[in-house]
């Protein structure tokens, strides 16, 4: 049997054994996860040392092990912490995955019913309406934005369980008030409500996340978390078509496409109760009736071993902010992420499902149906990728970023063309939509990795990354993806072709930067390293 040691640090954050206990876990930390010693803890909260025998040292070199540590990166810790990871990953990834999966149902209902009644309800085709498609988005994204500093103060003086539940219960309200809408200028204004109310929460939810993974642990539950939101494409699709041949036949106070918004509200409402029941909030804040005063203890002792600071509330100044603007990640990852998120237009516009109904003559059945297969095709590459940068400890983080600008620069290149063979069209089409889900998490876990010393310059950069996205996103659309065009969108496609390419510069640049901060960390860990081997010498 292992010989653990799991000796429960007092109050006062003192060890009840000696003072090597806290010696002997600075040993265990990784040169790569100091910072120049930033964290505010120096003593344990609780004693997650493992005392192997040879034996079983030699048994984790066995490939079955490392099999097993590859699905589930807790197998080598600690069981106090096994437990606490679980629960962590049970109760926050369900909320969050099920919040991001109803966010992204009601943002795509959108494109959705677009193409199966709404435009010709609505007239949106013809006329003044002609390019009022881009229009709603737009104004969905205006109220986005200007939600985005807001909701990150509120979150900072309130619990994120019961401020993200009770968003998803706003929105969830406002879509289900999408029916009752007459004209387009109601719609207009439900549509920059709701963009309001959803704006909170993915910053927020990329904050907590990041504030109970350590960097090695990350693209996992990040391409999770972004996964939930492709789900919802896969989901949408079939949805509307079950609608159409269900009540949408019958019905005759609603329209089909007003029948996907009804059953979206009602699949939401739910999950909002159930954020505010789990959603667990910060290490050092967490009330969650799951976690025992020992886990509590094990998340913060979890932080303070990778020399993460501990998410405590403190007053945002304009020194601080201004010194955010010091350093170089909120210069580089908003413009990096800017360029991911505006390419992801390719395929969301809907570019993909308009060339199956205008220019191939699908059926409903048809198009409703494969962007589906194209969603499934992506969670699996997501999940498949976000796992090998885990097990190879950030190494492929860059590459695959990387990989989703080349991909869209080909397919989009390619489709500008337009005149293409019909088998190098699906190809095109599949090549900007498999990748659409994994360059978000690789993205954000390599803020959330690179920050986690800082937690208020961590949430800012974090909000600022996800903000400037949109701020393109508001108009870029309407000029580039004008409906008129569809569904060849010379402009678009050419457009996102030169932005993933800049997507590749900036993300060179920021590998760079990243390299030397690291190569700076580790001169100033053996630094540090060899002045405590001098004290001791001289004591």
């Amino acid at each position: 049997m292992s010989d653990y040691n799991s000796d429960i640090i007092n109050s006062k954050g003192l060890s009840t054994e000696s003072d090597d206990v806290s010696n002997k876990v600075v040993t265990h930390v990784h040169v790569s996860e100091v910072h120049s010693f930033a964290t505010t803890d120096s003593k344990p909260y609780i004693n997650l040392d493992l005392n192997l025998t040879p034996e079983q040292i030699a048994l984790r070199k066995n490939w079955k092990y490392k099999v097993a540590i590859f699905f589930w990166d807790a197998v080598d810790k600690h069981p106090y912490e096994q437990i606490a990871v679980l629960k962590t990953d049970f109760f926050l990834l369900s909320s969050a995955m099920l919040g991001y999966f109803i966010k992204q149902m009601s943002q795509r209902s959108m494109a959705t019913a677009y193409v199966n009644g709404m435009s010709e309800y609505y007239h949106m085709n013809s006329g003044e309406n002609a390019n009022s498609y881009n229009t709603l988005i737009s104004l969905w994204t205006v109220g986005y934005i200007i939600g985005q500093i807001p909701s990150n103060l509120i979150l900072h003086k309130v619990s994120p369980r019961y401020y993200l539940g009770g968003l998803e219960l706003i929105w969830a309200t406002l879509t289900l008030l999408l029916v009752t809408c007459k004209t387009l200028k109601p719609m207009y204004a439900l549509q920059f409500l709701i963009g309001l109310t959803e704006s909170g929460f993915f910053p927020a939810i990329e904050y907590l996340i990041g504030s109970w993974y350590s960097h090695e642990e990350l693209n996992k539950r990040e391409s999770l978390f972004a996964c939930a939101g492709v789900a919802a494409s896969m989901v949408a699709g079939p949805l509307q078509e079950a609608v159409l041949k269900g009540v949408g036949k019958t019905s005759t106070r609603y329209a089909a496409f007003q029948w996907l918004f009804i059953v979206i509200s009602i699949i939401s409402f739910p999950v909002g109760f159930y954020t505010m029941l789990v959603n667990p909030n910060t290490p050092s804040t967490t009330k969650a009736f799951y976690f025992t005063e020992r886990d509590k203890l094990v998340v913060k002792e979890r932080r303070r071993r990778i020399g993460a600071e501990l998410n405590i509330r403190h007053k945002y100044t304009w020194k601080k902010i201004k010194s955010f603007f010091n350093t170089w990640h909120i210069w580089v990852f908003p413009l990096i992420f800017l360029a991911y998120n505006n390419s992801c237009q390719d395929i969301g516009q809907p570019t993909f499902t308009t060339w199956m109904k205008y220019d191939l003559g699908l059926p409903s059945s048809k198009y409703n149906i494969y962007p589906t297969i194209l969603s499934g095709v992506s969670i699996a590459v997501t999940i498949f990728m976000a796992y090998i940068t885990d097990f190879t400890k950030n190494r492929l983080n860059v590459f695959f970023t990387q990989a989703f600008f080349v991909c869209t620069i080909i397919g989009c290149a390619l489709l500008a063309h337009w005149d293409i063979p019909l088998g190098l069209h699906w190809f095109c089409y599949f090549l900007i939509g498999v990748p659409t889900a994994w360059g978000q998490p690789q993205i954000f876990a390599w803020v959330n990795k690179l920050l986690r010393h800082d937690d208020m310059k961590r949430n800012f950069v974090v909000v600022c990354t996800n903000t400037l996205a949109y701020v393109t996103n508001a108009w870029v659309p309407n000029l580039v993806f004008n409906t008129k065009y569809q569904p060849e969108y010379f402009i678009g496609f050419t457009y996102t072709a030169v932005l993933s390419s800049f997507g590749v510069i900036m993300t060179v640049i920021a590998t760079h930067l990243t390299n030397r901060d690291q190569k700076i960390e580790r001169t100033q860990l053996k630094e540090f390293e060899e002045e405590e081997d001098s004290s001791a010498v001289a004591t």
